[in-house]
């Protein structure tokens, strides 16, 4: 079957951060927007309360980890945020814990977030060729904010569907985030060719599907799932419109 669609993951598949800032400067900038917002609610942050920042970060990543180990349902950060405030003597409200979540999140641009030079390029190159773009991410942190920030990186017009992880409580693997996807598109998974950097996540979740499956090392290595094989693997973003399953003619080719 011709492929019609292709979806993205973003981290380290569009856009990377090749020169984060130091932990120190990190620190402080998490600790500064705490404690300031601490202080809005008229809350003195003293005591256990200096490390809330710390103890946010440990707490979701653990819940992170134990739910890609488990069933893949996405925790909702600003809950475990409010458990973290509460064992701190902090009974915050819904919208606190909401805030407190939007305040420790940095954002891409703090951390010199910025796309692979090929990368709009080649997505260029696919639409022009007629092939629909979305994208299915994981992500801790999505809504209205997450979204201005595709968008200051240009990517917002390409594509006509997202799927975040945080915004729909499924991350990848889980068939839903990518069903998701595919019903926005109007699209079968065999009409669709998924990239990432994840063999896990990105390859086998959709090759569950009957997606074909590119794979784009970056930290990752061919080693970190065992028995799984991509149906292509690339260096450079701008090798995609130039794999078999496509065609340079703007008519989309059989796999």
């Amino acid at each position: 079957m011709a492929i019609r669609a292709v979806l993205f993951d973003l981290g380290d598949t569009l856009w990377h951060i090749p020169d984060p800032p130091p932990r120190e400067k990190i620190r402080e900038e998490t600790v500064r927007r705490i404690f300031s917002l601490l202080r809005s609610w008229e809350i003195e942050p003293e005591g256990e309360l200096h490390f809330l920042g710390r103890d946010i970060r440990l707490t979701v990543d653990a819940a992170i980890r134990q739910a890609f180990e488990g069933d893949f349902l996405e925790p909702h950060s600003p809950t475990l945020v409010r458990q973290v405030a509460a064992d701190k003597g902090l009974d915050l409200s819904l919208e606190q814990g909401e805030q407190l979540w939007e305040a420790w999140n940095l954002g891409g641009p703090f951390f010199g977030r910025r796309l692979f030079d090929d990368a709009i390029e080649m997505l260029e190159s696919l639409r022009s060729a007629g092939y629909r773009i979305g994208c299915v991410t994981n992500r801790s942190f999505g809504g209205p904010a997450f979204v201005s920030e595709v968008e200051q990186h240009g990517l917002a017009d390409f594509f006509e569907a997202m799927a975040v992880s945080c915004d729909l409580g499924y991350m990848k693997p889980h068939p839903k985030i990518f069903q998701h996807a595919l019903d926005a598109l109007a699209v079968a998974p065999e009409e669709t060719a998924m990239v990432g950097d994840s063999l896990r996540a990105d390859v086998a979740g959709a090759q569950a599907l009957g997606m074909t499956a590119i794979w784009r090392p970056y930290h990752t290595r061919r080693g970190e799932v065992d028995g799984v094989e991509p149906n292509f693997t690339i260096d450079e973003l701008r090798e995609i419109p130039r794999l078999p399953c496509f065609s340079l003619n703007g008519q989309p080719s059989e796999r």
